[in-house]
């Protein structure tokens, strides 16, 4: 993962409580954050800027080096 990879972000993916249906946004990395290890600053497509972890990441596009 890095700054400018298209991602769907999952908030609480394997959760039965907080994401029943398994909703996901799409959008872009921004940076890692030092807590926890492995998480992101994602700028969603609605515009919002969100923390997510790993596990919360799939990368569907990475960005390419210029």
């Amino acid at each position: 993962m890095k700054p400018g990879d298209l991602v769907k972000w999952t908030f609480a993916k394997t959760s039965d409580t907080f994401n029943k249906e398994n909703k996901f946004h799409m959008g872009i990395l921004l940076h890692p954050e030092k807590a926890p290890q492995n998480s992101w600053s994602i700028l969603l497509s609605d515009g919002k800027i969100v923390h997510g972890c790993k596990t919360e990441i799939e990368v569907i596009k990475e960005s390419e080096d210029r």
